[in-house]
C-alpha cells in the first residue's frame, strides 16, 4: 500500500484542523504545515465535496471539520483523497484468481492485509492522534 502526497498533505490539513476551534483558512493551514497553497486548495476542495469538511465565506470564514474529531478516522479521510486501498492488485481486473489451490492459499494473505490495515485506520481518530502527540 502505497499513500499519495495528496493523502499525507490532505491528512495533515485535517489535523491542524481538528486543533484548532475556529475555521482556518488556507493560507493558514498551507503557512502552518508547510504545504503548498495551490495543492491544499484541491485537497480541501475534495474533502469538502466528500463531506468531511466545511467551508464558510466571510472575514470569519475558512475550513472546519464537519464533525468532532473523535467521530473522524484515518481510513475515510485517505480513502476520499486516494480512493480504495488496496495492497495487492491483480493481473486482471476482478476477483484475485484462484487457478490452484496455493493461489487461493496467498491470495487470503492479501485479503487478510487489506482487511487488517481498514480495521487499524478506522479504529485510528483524529482525536487519537492528537492525545497522542500531547502526550509526548
Amino acid at each position: 500500500m502505497k499513500v499519495s502526497k495528496k493523502a499525507y498533505y490532505g491528512l495533515r490539513a485535517v489535523l491542524a484542523l481538528a486543533q484548532s476551534d475556529r475555521p482556518l483558512s488556507i493560507h493558514a493551514i498551507a503557512e502552518s504545515e508547510h504545504l503548498p497553497e495551490d495543492y491544499l486548495e484541491k485537497i480541501l476542495q475534495t474533502l469538502r465535496r466528500a463531506g468531511l469538511v466545511e467551508a464558510k465565506k466571510g472575514t470569519s470564514g475558512g475550513y472546519s471539520l464537519i464533525r468532532p474529531a473523535k467521530d473522524m478516522n484515518v481510513w475515510e479521510i485517505l480513502g476520499e483523497l486516494d480512493g480504495p486501498m488496496k495492497t495487492f492488485m491483480p493481473p486482471v481486473k476482478g476477483e484475485l484468481p484462484c487457478l490452484q489451490v496455493s493461489h487461493c492459499q496467498s491470495n487470503q494473505v492479501w485479503r487478510t492485509l487489506e482487511q487488517e490495515i481498514e480495521k487499524t485506520l478506522t479504529n485510528i481518530t483524529l482525536d487519537t492522534i492528537l492525545q497522542s502527540s500531547e502526550r509526548k
